[in-house]
This record gives structure tokens, sequence and C-alpha cells, in this order.
């Protein structure tokens, strides 16, 4: 297998290191922004899906819907990415997730947020915006819009 040139791989590594960096202070910049934006009973409050194509919608709640999913699906793949990159990667990987728009999408949440530290983290950001922190369901291992 032949090696490649060094001179060839050089600006590739230097690009790639470049928007690891980019990556890592958008995300310092960015993330505590949105997750001040969230309302504070978010994790606890009912969120039916709403079908964009439904009848009655108008067309620019689907543009809505596919600009929101498309932004979605770039911040989670920017999550994975910071997961082995320097960036905030469980946090990013949630914002993704609530931006996008799926059926189960509260349940996915619900038990992505469940671990103690991940709720710390989300609270810790939300008081150095100057935001009361999250309201979290009870510990019951169950999502709080099931029923008993």
């Amino acid at each position: 297998m032949p090696i490649p040139d060094w001179n060839a791989i050089e600006p590739v590594l230097q690009w790639l290191g470049i928007a690891s960096l980019a990556t890592f202070f958008i995300s310092l910049a960015v993330i505590p922004v949105l997750i001040s934006r969230m309302p504070d009973d978010y994790f606890v409050r009912p969120h039916p899906f709403r079908h964009p194509f439904a009848a009655g919608r108008s067309v620019v709640y689907a543009c809505w819907f596919i600009f929101r999913n498309v932004a979605g699906i770039l911040v989670l793949f920017a999550g994975i990415a910071m997961l082995f990159l320097p960036g905030q990667g469980i946090l990013t990987i949630i914002l993704g997730v609530a931006l996008m728009s799926f059926p189960g999408k509260h349940r996915l949440l619900f038990s992505m947020t469940a671990k103690p530290s991940v709720q710390h983290s989300l609270d810790w950001i939300r008081t150095r915006t100057g935001r009361l922190p999250f309201t979290w369901p009870a510990h019951t291992g169950r999502h709080p819009s099931r029923h008993p």
C-alpha cells in the first residue's frame, strides 16, 4: 500500500484543525443561548407531534418544519462529531434532537436527560445565563406523559 505524500495530506489536516476549533468556539457561544431560550418546563410538559403536511397547515409552517429538522440534523451531527473533537458533544446532541420534530422525540429526550450529571450541566448553563433551572420529571424511570 503506497504511503500518501505528506504535502498532499498537510492542507487537509490544517483544514480539519481549523474546522475543529471553529465548532468548539461556535458551540461555546451558541449552546448556552439555545439552552437559556428553552422554557424551564420543557422536559415535563407534553409535546404532541403535529404533522407538518396535515390538512389546514400553511406552507409557512411546512417550510419552518423542514428548516428546523434540517438544522436539528446538522446540530445532531455536529454533536456526534464533538464526541470525538473538542466541544460539548452530549449537550449539542440533546439540542439537535430538541430542534427536530418526530414522533417519540420527547421519550428520547427524557431518556437522554435522565442522568443527574446531564441535568446538572443543563441547569448550570441556565443559571449562568440568569435563567431558572429546568423542572425535571420525578425519578420514576417513566416518561411524564405516560399514564400509570
